[in-house]
């Protein structure tokens, strides 16, 4: 389980990660120059800026419905709420300054998030501890079209990923405690209670 702050830390992995194959890779070195020229901004803001090379936008964040019934846990005499589960669903669009870069470096990083599609995120200062899984998003020509519409852009090479799953912990509580004495009753057609 983690905090809030889990969303910010899964986006620095997912940097962290990529920019360590890039810089090892003498070829695709060449087209990312340094790890904040992956970005996560959604595409047409990124292409703005002509030193941004790739853009992993979060464009959506769904809760997953496998885990979505979770009984609540026990902690210190109370009943804490089960976390919420979440998938992220990013859209990852290669800024090259040609064709050939964006097929580069989109092979390149289909490559690296399909070797590491199980990654253990975990960093105790912000209390977050997730086990993330990384898969290809099946996403067809008519939604990613429908982003793009969205974006008021015209169409890039682009292709969705699906981040799941992500926890972020509930603070509502309830007491523990046992049913010590419980009384029936009903209520009548006027309203009043027996």
């Amino acid at each position: 389980m983690s905090e809030y702050s889990v969303l910010a830390a899964v986006d620095g992995a997912l940097r962290q990660m990529l920019w360590h194959e890039f810089h090892a890779d003498p070829v695709i070195n060449l087209i990312v120059g340094s790890e904040s020229a992956i970005v996560f901004t959604n595409p047409s803001v990124a292409a703005q800026d002509s030193s941004n090379r790739l853009s992993l936008w979060l464009y959506r964040i769904t809760e997953n419905e496998f885990v979505n019934n979770q009984p609540p846990e026990r902690t210190n005499g109370e009943m804490r709420f089960p976390p919420l589960a979440l998938d992220l669903s990013y859209l990852v669009t290669p800024l090259g300054a040609t064709g050939d870069a964006d097929h580069l470096l989109l092979g390149k990083t289909m490559q690296v998030l399909y070797d590491n599609a199980i990654a253990l995120l975990s960093d105790p200062v912000s209390s977050v501890f997730e086990e993330l899984r990384i898969v290809l998003a099946r996403l067809g020509l008519e939604e990613l079209t429908g982003i793009w519409q969205a974006l008021r852009e015209p169409y890039r090479l682009s292709v969705g990923y699906l981040v799941h799953i992500t926890r972020i912990e509930s603070l509502r509580t309830s007491p523990a405690t046992r049913v010590l004495d419980r009384a029936a009753g009903y209520a009548d057609a006027t309203g009043a209670t027996a």
